[in-house]
């Protein structure tokens, strides 16, 4: 997931979703992550909190159903 603004209109989606901060960097380990939305000009129109955990190669998700229907969390590759 990018830890960055994505621009709207991106990840099949009006309003892509991105992390704020970064992914957990010690292996295993678990953390809670602020997820902004991009719309209307402003990079956090909405936000909600998930839960990601450093798997050692890879990264886990826990994602909460999204704050309105027209969001979408954005994977790498937008």
């Amino acid at each position: 997931m990018p830890t960055s603004c994505v621009p709207v209109k991106r990840c099949g989606t009006h309003a892509p979703g991105w992390i704020v901060g970064s992914h957990p960097s010690l292996r295993y380990s678990l953390v809670t992550r602020k997820v902004c939305y991009h719309w209307s000009g402003s990079c956090c129109r909405w936000s909600n909190n998930i839960k990601v955990r450093n798997c050692g190669g890879f990264y886990v998700y826990q994602l909460p159903k999204t704050p309105a229907c027209m969001l979408r969390y954005c994977g790498l590759g937008y």
